[in-house]
């Protein structure tokens, strides 16, 4: 074995524990919340990293397959993070006060 496998094969390796690591603090962002917020933060790093994971073993392949999956899960992540951030903005309505607004940080003024 040459040493340029070699050290392409400890890279690699090296490259996935990052990525894991930053999969599995993306994990705990999700679910310790405490916002709605801070858990869609969360999801849009899941989502990035198995976007890497998919693009990392298309270079390693050499293959171009898993484009259209790469299309489909950042279209996806886009739409929610678009989703989640018009529920949890403000109207921009001067009559509304904002009581009916159902996400974590506005209950915590006292409502139950």
């Amino acid at each position: 074995m040459s040493a340029g496998v070699v050290v392409m094969g400890i890279l690699i390796a090296v490259v996935l524990a990052l990525l894991g690591a930053t999969l599995l603090l993306a994990v705990f962002r999700i679910v310790r919340g405490p916002t709605i917020l801070d858990r869609m933060i969360g999801s849009d790093m899941v989502l990035t990293t198995v976007l890497v994971v998919i693009a990392a073993a298309m270079v390693i392949r050499q293959d171009l397959a898993g484009i259209p999956v790469l299309v489909v899960i950042a279209a996806t992540s886009v739409f929610a993070t678009i989703a989640v951030a018009r529920a949890v903005t403000p109207s921009s309505d001067p009559s509304d006060d904002g009581t009916d607004v159902t996400t974590p940080e506005r209950r915590q003024g006292g409502e139950s």
